[in-house]
């Protein structure tokens, strides 16, 4: 195989047509002019399972479309070099004149429908590496298809470009649990009009039929269910039906599960469909109240955590098994990437291990959880370590760290820092699972913030973690977290301190980073609460500006991670948010001046900055323009002119 080698296909179908131009970028990155003829690779259509495929002779035969994918991007990976993430971690080509295509007969993968959620989106959204918006999602589904996927859910609300370009590359369409049959939500269809379908049943209705008339050309996995307009139960938004009971809640789902069964079964009759055990539907499917059709697949989803037990809803943590209990057809919605507005991790890597996450899923395919693994991934590259393991999984292979570092770093060694990243982590709560990420010091010190603002004497968003608590408690809690954090991160930064290259600081290292920053600033802004509460508010001021200005290098950090094509990836930050973080510790550090300057607000600069001989002297009440509190503080650290101060 060489730059010259023809790829004969005679058939039209999108999905293999896509792969056949994949092969050739990809000989086009690897291959070195010559003019030796390159042979031909011919695809030959045989009686064989679906997805499966052989390779004899450099010709390929396959029975279906995805088997045909499958064996073209085996080429490219075993004969060309390319591994599955190599645009979302930067391979390096490595140029060579020619090629050997070894013979090959491919094994059925272990989970029979396996796939991706790109859910949560918000860098992908915003960011390109072209002119192109959709470039993310061509290479996200590029990405899954190498790691022998074969179903996705293209992005957090119904798409249909992101939808039809999915079936394009000839993957299964799936839907987000709170969209059954795919279809648009009632909300966005008729913002106008209460989401009630005690009072709009004919609407919800026409919807569904909608979502089945728009996919029913594609190959789709159908999503039934009934919940409320996001992710949440349908009752806290309809209002109108009598829904008190249980029974009456469950009674509802359970007819509705049925009536959207028999809508694609009159549609489409062979149809696969699947239901969501997850949020509210657990209890309500436990307690009886829901039932389900035998041969719909039922998704058992883990906490967020990667532990497979029902999520923490507010304060409610009842760690009931979220793993089948009945003989049937069974799948997992895993996390690797979570959104709780608590403690959960979304721009940075999971923080509990590979082999942690690997227990979990393989102790519920033991339980007969393997029709079916939809992986949420949000935006990809934060999560490229633990995505890597569960392909490896899926498929029924072992994961090699080691050989991960070689592939992507050039080195085995680099993956050090992979595996070591969860013994960093600060535990939250009392199980090995519950442990924080880049979500738990980012929207607890605005929460904390908000009280204190608002002078409450206790923040109800860490009730979670504190119970009913005084603010002092909390406070207390937070900081000793925030100080264990602090520490723990940089002991790794300093175990992990060899210069890979720009793509290792720009991964592990950089959540590390975020980390260390976003720890020290929650334990900076817990010293500056205290001694507020303390009335001591010149300390508080300058602890609160220290706070702000550990999260704008956490912010920092971000953006400098950002080389050629990922310029601009974290622009739209706005889920961890460490810029707003810092802004809002700007904002307290106004507050706290108001006690402690206001109103007049120029006795701090009198006192800090003025020389002795001028200090005394009230001719003028001041004799500069007022700093802004941002300003001050900027003075107070450059001038180091704040007692007890020493230089950071």
């Amino acid at each position: 195989m060489n730059i010259n080698t023809k790829i004969i296909y005679k058939g039209g179908d999108p999905a293999i047509l896509r792969a056949i131009e994949i092969l050739r970028r990809d000989m086009a990155f690897v291959f070195l002019p010559t003019n030796e003829d390159g042979g031909e690779i011919r695809l030959n259509l045989v009686d064989i399972a679906p997805e499966g495929f052989r390779i004899e002779g450099g010709d390929i035969f396959a029975g279906d479309a995805l088997g045909f994918v499958y064996a073209l991007m085996r080429i490219s990976e075993n004969s060309l070099g390319i591994p599955p993430f190599w645009f979302w971690y930067d391979h390096k080509h490595k140029k060579i004149p020619a090629a050997e295509i070894a013979d090959f007969i491919s094994k059925p993968a272990k989970i029979r429908y396996r796939g991706w959620f790109i859910n949560d989106e918000i860098l992908l959204n915003k960011w390109s590496p072209d002119s192109d918006p959709m470039s993310p999602w061509h290479m996200a589904y590029e990405a899954l298809l190498r790691c022998g996927g074969n179903m996705i859910i293209p992005n957090t609300q119904v798409s249909r470009p992101h939808c039809d370009l999915a079936a394009q590359y000839g993957l299964w369409l799936t839907h987000h649990h709170a969209e059954p049959l795919g279809a648009e939500m009632f909300v966005k269809i008729y913002p106008d009009l209460p989401p009630s379908y005690f009072l709009h049943e004919d609407k919800f209705k026409a919807l569904w039929l909608d979502g089945i008339n728009w996919q029913k050309g594609h190959n789709v996995i159908w999503n039934l269910g009934f919940r409320g307009q996001g992710d949440q139960a349908f009752w806290s938004s309809d209002t109108r039906g009598d829904f008190a009971t249980d029974e009456a809640r469950g009674g509802l789902i359970s007819r509705l599960i049925r009536y959207q069964y028999d809508l694609v079964r009159e549609h489409i009759p062979d149809g696969i469909c699947c239901t969501y055990i997850y949020g509210e539907i657990m209890g309500l499917y436990r307690d009886g109240h829901i039932s389900i059709p035998d041969d719909v697949i039922k998704i058992w989803a883990d906490n967020g955590y990667g532990k497979m037990v029902v999520r923490r809803t507010g304060r409610e943590n009842t760690r009931q098994a979220a793993l089948p209990d009945s003989p049937g057809r069974h799948g997992i919605y895993y996390h690797v990437s979570f959104v709780d507005l608590q403690a959960s991790a979304h721009m940075t890597q999971i923080p509990n291990s590979n082999d942690f996450l690997q227990n979990e899923l393989t102790a519920a395919f033991e339980r007969g959880a393997d029709d079916y693994l939809i992986v949420n991934c949000s935006n990809i590259r934060p999560h490229v370590f633990p995505l890597a393991m569960i392909a490896a999984l899926w498929r029924g292979e072992d994961f090699d760290p080691a050989k991960f570092g070689e592939i992507y770093f050039g080195c085995a060694a680099a993956a050090d820092a992979f595996g070591d990243y969860a013994n960093a982590a600060v535990n939250y709560g009392q199980h090995n699972d519950e442990h924080a990420g880049d979500q738990f010091y980012n929207y607890n010190t605005r929460n904390l913030i908000s009280n204190i603002m608002k002078s409450n004497d206790t923040c109800p968003e860490l009730f979670w973690a504190t119970g009913e608590a005084p603010i002092a408690a909390q406070l207390k809690w937070f900081a000793d977290k925030c100080e264990m954090g602090e520490k723990q991160y940089a002991e790794f930064l300093a175990r992990h301190n060899t210069d890979f290259d720009d793509l290792h600081k720009s991964t592990i290292i950089l959540h590390a980073r975020l980390h260390y920053h976003g720890y020290r600033g929650g334990a900076l802004f817990a010293e500056a609460a205290a001694a507020f509460f303390a009335a001591d508010y010149k300390t508080a001021f300058y602890q609160a500006g220290l706070a702000r200005d550990e999260f704008a290098l956490a912010n920092a950090a971000m953006h400098d991670a950002e080389y050629g094509i990922w310029r601009g990836f974290y622009a739209n930050d706005c889920f961890a948010d460490y810029k707003f973080t810092a802004h809002l510790l700007e904002v307290l550090m106004a507050y706290i001046r108001n006690f402690g300057d206001g109103p007049g607000y120029h006795e701090w600069q009198r006192e800090l900055f003025y020389p002795p001989s001028e200090k005394g002297i009230r001719l003028q009440l001041n004799i500069e323009n007022r700093q802004t509190a941002g300003e001050m503080f900027d003075k107070i650290k450059s001038e180091s002119c704040f007692p007890g101060q020493t230089m950071l």
